[in-house]
């Protein structure tokens, strides 16, 4: 077998034995993809007709929707080797061509070369490898970011008064920031929700998170409130909400598309005034910031973030700490 055969095999492991969602495996497909061009030394090609095969070949996944086989073919057009060629120094050489001649950033890289790590993991179970050729590859090193995130004032229910005539889309809205802000979903968990995950009576939400692993969280009152408005518009607007369907579904009876959520957010955080990053992902990391603050032990973050390692959650511990020094910096007459 060549080596874009076993690829293959390992993207369909991801997707039916690991239980990755369609975008990581998508992710996983295109860092190999490259490595596999890089090999053949036909980055030029890769860079100028791999974004077209993207856009034009069946074989690749957002193109047929509802097929599992599709995030998992590697196109015609990329090229192969065979099981030999992928050795720890095709991979030091790969790190190389993408930090010196592609110039990536090194968060770029370290995704790329995760992916190989993981192939050459999965290799090894299946006993076709002895030994992982990625494994001792040190990862770059990453710069230190905090993330960005809004102010507790900044979220103040007064920020959102009540609205006069609300349209769907600011409903849709509002449910969004309750469910992210309020409850520490993911926007892809919230485009998938559904009527019965919700228990209004217990104040409890069942999410479908990474891997498909199941958490129960709590939500708010104001999210119940707005749910029973959003039910009533959705109807009147044609919509036919039913017990078991997505609560965010749209005239063609299939889940609003991940953009469509994503601009109801910044649109949202924008009429509140807000200038920085406008996305669902900096209210989720206001969530988890704002609870640490307020005393939450970080278990229940992790929990309720539905993280599978305590260190992901733990940065936010590191920003609480970095926005007191900054406080103190400009309030204390020593500092």
């Amino acid at each position: 077998m060549l080596l874009d055969e076993y690829i293959q095999n390992f993207l369909i492991y991801l997707q039916t034995q690991r239980r990755y969602s369609e975008r990581t495996v998508i992710t996983y497909r295109k860092s190999l993809e490259k490595y596999l061009a890089t090999l053949a030394g036909d980055n030029k090609k890769t860079a100028g007709n791999h974004s077209k095969a993207v856009g034009n070949n069946p074989n690749y996944a957002g193109n047929t929707p509802g097929n599992p086989s599709a995030s998992q073919k590697i196109p015609t057009e990329a090229p192969s080797a065979p099981l030999e060629t992928f050795t720890e120094m095709s991979v030091k050489n790969f790190v190389w061509d993408l930090k010196i001649r592609q110039k990536l950033a090194p968060t770029s890289i370290c995704e790329h070369l995760a992916a190989l790590k993981s192939f050459g993991k999965y290799l090894v179970r299946s006993k076709i490898l002895q030994k992982n050729p990625a494994e001792t590859i040190p990862m770059p090193k990453r710069p230190k970011r905090l993330v960005n995130i809004l102010g507790q004032k900044d979220l103040a229910e007064e920020k959102f008064p009540e609205l006069e005539n609300p349209t769907l889309q600011q409903i849709r809205a509002r449910l969004l920031l309750e469910l992210i802000y309020g409850s520490g979903l993911r926007i892809s968990e919230c485009q998938n929700i559904t009527w019965n995950s919700i228990d209004t009576h217990s104040k409890l939400v069942r999410v479908i998170g990474k891997g498909s692993k199941e958490r129960i969280v709590p939500i708010t009152d104001t999210l119940i409130s707005w749910l029973e408005k959003f039910k009533v518009t959705e109807i009147e607007a044609g919509h036919s909400p039913t017990t078991a369907g997505f609560v965010f579904l749209s005239e063609d009876g299939k889940p609003y598309g991940i953009r469509t959520l994503r601009n109801d957010i910044h649109d949202l955080l924008r009429s509140i005034g807000w200038e920085g990053k406008a996305s669902p992902h900096v209210l989720r990391h206001s969530f988890a910031t704002h609870l640490l603050e307020n005393g939450a032990e970080i278990m229940s973050v992790k929990e309720m973030l539905g993280h599978s390692n305590i260190s992901t959650t733990q940065v936010y511990t590191h920003v609480n700490a970095e926005r007191l020094k900054q406080a103190f910096k400009k309030t204390h007459p020593r500092a």
